[in-house]
């Protein structure tokens, strides 16, 4: 399995392995039924029928496919980023955020910046001193994953959510 798969199976058993082996005990003197059942959820949340709150893979060419769901996994997505050396911050879209109108922005080409309509980021070279955010709303409001130029480092830790812009 991928490394996504792993940490997804890990957070299957941790959220549910309490309640997959209360039904292994019920059922254990009907025999092994229970595996069925267990590998039938596994299988489901490993071939998409549960949503993934994030995903960081990388690419044949270096550069990095993001794709974060929920705020929740702004974490372990961020941590993700950081091992593959990519700089870029998964942060939250808040009313309350600053705007980023008198943010320095790198002006130069060639970042291999790419989105797809399946909501997912791929980022290629952003240049050293520079910060590509990548806005998450929370569920509640509208999954949407946002990105932005480059910042000048330090990158603020959250995204003004449109929405709420005076300026718009």
């Amino acid at each position: 399995m991928s490394d996504f798969e792993d940490r997804l199976l890990d957070d299957l058993l941790t959220r549910y392995g309490a309640g997959l082996e209360e039904v292994r005990r019920k059922r254990v003197r009907r025999g092994p039924h229970w595996i069925a059942g267990a590998a039938g959820v596994v299988l489901a949340v490993l071939c998409g029928a549960v949503p993934q709150a994030y995903a960081v893979t990388r690419n044949t060419d270096g550069s990095v496919t993001v794709s974060v769901r929920e705020v929740e996994a702004l974490g372990p997505a961020n941590a993700k980023l950081r091992q593959f050396g990519v700089r870029a911050k998964a942060v939250p879209m808040t009313p309350d955020c600053a705007s980023l109108d008198r943010a320095e922005t790198y002006r130069g080409s060639n970042l291999g910046l790419r989105v797809d309509r399946a909501g997912t980021v791929t980022i290629g070279k952003v240049p050293d001193g520079y910060t590509i955010l990548l806005g998450v709303r929370p569920h509640a409001e509208g999954s949407g994953l946002g990105y932005t130029a480059p910042i000048r480092d330090p990158a603020p830790s959250c995204l003004l959510d449109p929405r709420f812009d005076p300026d718009r």
